[in-house]
């Protein structure tokens, strides 16, 4: 009788074990452990890595990402990388996965921006540098959303009181006597002088500005009258704004055979930036003077004099009288600042009943 089959034990079919320690020698004699993670008989090495990548290789990996960008554009991309690793830092995580960034670590990063200094610890970022940070950070986890690495982007799930918010006391602006004394304070470029104080008297953007040729100056139907008549760059809407006697004088000398009125101004705009910056300490102004400054001076100036808001609304060329009403505002407040600055001065005298 042949042995019972029955009684035979099956030979025991052991699985794949989905994570195992494996060994590798490398170079010197040295021995690598790693993890060989199995899911149905694959490795998928490049997930493996790409999970564990850490949030300064990725945006080591997107600052090379688009190198064709302006110098400018790369700048904020250098200088974000540079606030993200100061923020690890700060929370001791150097080590930070990509994978791990969620909406709580980007409200930190945030928070984080609003403490951040420079020139060695005397100015705190402007808002609108925050959200620039905020946004190109936000930008690269966009990225890595559509390269996989990511499932999405914790930015989108932000409220918008969340993020940097671009307050009106932010609105930087010359007053008439801040004007008064930049005018009389010399410039090491004279043509940004120029250029500023023009947009200053028409609220022309930067942009706006160095697009500008005589052929867009004319004459009106008195023959006497000057006015611009310029299609805007950022918003391709027409501006038709009259030229004063006070913004001709900083207009530079018309060249025969040159159209663009300041072709001469071939600096870039970062430089123009910190020329203007040297020319307002110079001139004992503390406040953070951009060359976008000169268009909220042209307005706030207009309605300090009596402009109505309709009119400015239509020489800055905004689309709606809203955005307008934000420099009304502005002066509405300085007016009120301006009539309480009489409180306490009159206290020691009596009072006729």
């Amino acid at each position: 009788m042949k042995g019972n089959k029955m009684g035979r034990k099956k030979k025991e079919i052991r699985l794949k074990e989905p994570v195992r320690i494996r060994e590798k020698k490398i170079a010197g004699g040295n021995i690598s452990l790693y993890l060989d993670i199995q899911r149905e008989g694959l490795v998928d090495w490049d997930k493996v890595k790409k999970s564990r990548m850490t949030l300064t290789k990725w945006m080591d990996d997107f600052v090379k990402y688009n190198a064709e960008l302006s110098e400018s554009s790369m700048k904020t991309k250098r200088n974000t990388h540079a606030r993200i690793d100061q923020y690890l830092l700060h929370i001791d995580k150097p080590e930070f996965l990509l994978k791990d960034v969620d909406k709580e670590f980007c409200k930190g990063f945030i928070t984080f921006l609003k403490t951040c200094t420079y020139n060695d610890g005397k100015k705190q970022l402007s808002t609108t540098t925050c959200r620039m940070f905020v946004n190109y950070f936000g930008s690269s986890l966009a990225k890595a959303v559509r390269d996989g690495l990511i499932e999405q982007n914790p930015f989108l799930l932000l409220e918008a009181k969340e993020k940097p918010q671009k307050r009106v006391a932010e609105r930087e602006f010359l007053t008439i006597e801040e004007i008064k004394k930049v005018m009389n304070t010399p410039c090491r470029y004279e043509l940004v002088k120029k250029a500023f104080l023009f947009s200053c008297f028409t609220g022309l953007r930067y942009s706006d500005m160095k697009a500008l040729n005589w052929s867009e100056i004319h004459k009106a139907a008195d023959g006497k009258t000057e006015y611009i008549d310029h299609i805007q760059v950022k918003t391709k809407d027409r501006v038709t704004i009259p030229l004063s006697e006070e913004t001709k004088k900083w207009m530079p000398k018309r060249e025969e055979g040159i159209d663009n009125i300041f072709h001469n101004l071939t600096i870039t705009s970062t430089t123009v930036e910190v020329v203007l910056k040297e020319w307002m300490e110079a001139a004992g102004i503390t406040k953070d003077i951009t060359y976008h400054c000169s268009r909220h001076t042209a307005a706030t100036m207009l309605l300090t004099l009596g402009a109505s808001i309709y009119v400015v609304s239509k020489i800055l060329g905004h689309k709606s009288i809203k955005m307008t009403e934000i420099y009304a505002k502005i002066v509405d407040k300085k007016k009120l600042e301006t009539v309480n600055l009489v409180n306490g001065m009159f206290d020691q005298i009596p009072v006729i009943q």
